[in-house]
């Protein structure tokens, strides 16, 4: 399993490299004004040039967040073989982080479901055999791990929208863009705690 999901990382991890990569390079100034142009842009808060800036910024930084969160997903990849690989060989439990990884899968690829994070919290829980070791802790590692590459994006989205956007609209759109930030991250870790609680009962059970 450690290979399949290692493998299952590394080609995930590749598309979204490579859809970032296409994404910052494929956002040009050109496009983005014939876009604005042909839409009829009005705004009482951007001109359109400051529109057309933001665009840009925002879409060439967001593909370097991309990229380089597909690089992360390909390093947790190997990462995740070569760690399980040395812990059998040590006859030693899989390693927590590992576990959180797993959970993180399960989340993401069952997002189409409401509240998909309780599910990869308990099958991280589920799968972990040590009892002294925290249930909310182990499910919480699986929001954690989902959320690493949202967060990555987030932070060159935000980088893109402070060197795109006039000062003044950094200054009010900033706080919103955090507190919703907060609540993706409070979403996705407090609801993999929960699942972590719920999968160490099943375990129990």
């Amino acid at each position: 399993m450690d290979w399949v999901i290692g493998a299952f990382l590394g080609v995930v991890g590749i598309l979204v490299t490579l859809a970032g990569t296409a994404l910052h390079y494929g956002v040009t100034r050109p496009d983005v004004a014939e876009l604005v142009h042909n839409s009829e842009f009005q705004s009482d808060v951007l001109t359109e040039a400051e529109a057309i800036d933001v665009l840009v910024a925002l879409g060439q930084w967001s593909g370097v967040g991309l990229a380089i969160g597909g690089v992360l997903l390909v390093l947790f990849g190997i990462a995740v073989v070569i760690a399980h690989r040395r812990a059998r060989t040590n006859d030693q439990t899989t390693p927590s982080w590992i576990l959180g990884v797993v959970g993180a899968l399960v989340g993401s690829i069952l997002s189409f479901i409401p509240f998909s994070p309780v599910l990869g919290g308990a099958v991280a829980a589920y799968l972990d055999p040590r009892h002294e070791a925290s249930a909310l802790g182990t499910g919480a590692l699986a929001g954690v791990f989902a959320s690493l590459p949202l967060l990555v994006v987030a932070v060159f989205a935000a980088i893109g929208l402070f060197m795109g956007a006039p000062a003044n609209v950094v200054t009010a759109v900033v706080p919103i863009l955090a507190a919703a930030l907060f609540a993706g991250l409070l979403y996705l870790v407090g609801l993999s705690a929960l699942g972590g609680y719920l999968g160490r009962w099943l375990r129990g059970r």
